[in-house]
């Protein structure tokens, strides 16, 4: 599956690598609403730090569109259980 990466994504610094590195590790995926179905990925970086990054996926090209990607707030720490991560 192709991953986009919008400017949106951009926003509150999170670099590319950050992303990528988040997808591709991530410790929860959720489906938020849908259509289009939207997905919240939480998970690390390549450097430790835990992010929060929502996408769009889009079937049709077979793609996943990530419009968000921030430092993961108070309210998904949740959804690192099992993780080693520090409160």
């Amino acid at each position: 599956m192709e991953i986009i990466v919008l400017d949106s994504a951009y926003k509150h610094g999170v670099s590319r690598q950050s992303i990528y590195s988040c997808l591709f590790n991530f410790r929860s995926d959720l489906v938020l609403d849908d259509p289009p179905p939207k997905r919240l990925f939480v998970g690390f970086d390549h450097l430790g730090n835990a992010l929060e990054i929502i996408a769009i996926e889009d079937i049709e090209c077979d793609c996943l569109v990530v419009i968000h990607a921030m430092k993961l707030r108070k309210q998904f720490y949740h959804l690192l259980e099992g993780s080693n991560y520090e409160l």
